[in-house]
């Protein structure tokens, strides 16, 4: 890691589409492979699962389950699901991670990753993630259309490094577009429950002003809090963001800490998926799902040097 005048978390990832991961988590309790053994012997031919199935269909002694309780419309094509977890889900997830669902769509369990959208808080017992149906996306429209509540899910534990540390730098800026709002929208709502709202800058950009997720709830948290300012562009009539000309946007951008996330069509110049890390006066840039490199600046004594330059990694969900 190189280093930077200061010292918050500089880590970044990226958020994929994963397969049916390894499922994790109850074998984490020392003894668990032993018990399960003995019941396995004691309940054959049957599973332990085939027992505890009839009691909860959560409990499993094997994999990760959730249902889904609710299902809220966010704009035309989206919606959040409100996901109870069963026995086994760990809730100190961080900020920005993205777990893993699997849905059982016509005989065969469908898997994809998508950013958790909730605060890691344990008191509510539920997570959200917040899904925009795609029209090449078999998953993503049968969760905003098909889902009903009651339906069971199966889950792969929250991980991903494009995360809020704690505490939070004291200036933020927000840069995402589309659905790279999601694992933005669990950092804000961590803000909030940890009272750190002291100077974020936000900018969002959507189709149309009908199509900006959490609208209502962004526009909330502008009126109550003082320290997070909203900027929304509608790119069908403004056209994208121009990093290039972000010293018209956030003057002070270099002063920030920096998280983006976005489609690859919103970057001016789309890069392979992966990361890029930009030390320019204190700046550090987490980009997931790339939103392009951070702006480049005329040369100068005071300007952007040398010390500037890629560093790619994907990380993939196991």
């Amino acid at each position: 890691m190189e280093p930077t005048s200061k010292n918050y978390a500089k880590i970044t990832a990226d958020v994929v589409d994963t397969q049916e991961p390894t499922i994790v988590g109850a074998d984490k309790h020392p003894g668990w492979n032993l018990l399960r053994r003995i019941a396995t012997r004691i309940t054959t031919p049957l599973l332990p699962d085939d027992y505890l199935q009839l009691a909860n269909p959560l409990w499993s002694a094997r994999e990760l389950r959730g249902r889904v309780v609710k299902v809220r419309r966010e704009t035309r094509d989206s919606a959040t699901l409100v996901i109870k977890p069963g026995w086994g889900f760990r809730f100190d997830y961080q900020p920005g991670q993205y777990i893993g669902i699997g849905l059982l769509v016509d005989g065969r369990w469908r898997w994809r990753s998508y950013s958790l959208t909730s605060s890691p808080v344990t008191a509510s017992r539920t997570v959200t993630i917040t899904v925009k149906a795609m029209p090449e996306g078999f998953l993503s429209t049968h969760l905003v259309e098909g889902v009903r509540p009651g339906t069971i899910v199966r889950l792969a534990e929250p991980q991903g490094n494009f995360v809020l540390p704690d505490p939070a730098p004291p200036a933020i800026l927000f840069l995402t577009a589309g659905t790279g709002i999601t694992p933005v929208m669990s950092m804000l709502r961590t803000l909030v429950r940890r009272n750190q709202v002291t100077d974020v800058m936000h900018l969002h950009s959507a189709p149309t002003a009908a199509e900006v997720m959490f609208a209502a709830e962004l526009a909330e948290l502008e009126r109550q809090h003082d320290g997070y300012h909203l900027r929304l562009r509608a790119t069908r009539t403004q056209g994208r963001l121009d990093l290039a000309r972000l010293d018209d946007e956030v003057p002070d951008w270099r002063e920030r800490q920096t998280w983006a996330c976005g489609p690859k069509a919103c970057s001016p110049r789309p890069r392979r998926r992966g990361r890029r890390r930009v030390s320019a006066s204190g700046c550090t840039w987490n980009a997931s799902r790339c939103l392009g490199p951070p702006p480049r600046e005329p040369a100068g004594p005071s300007r952007l040097r040398a010390a500037v330059g890629p560093r790619w990694r994907t990380r993939r969900p196991r």
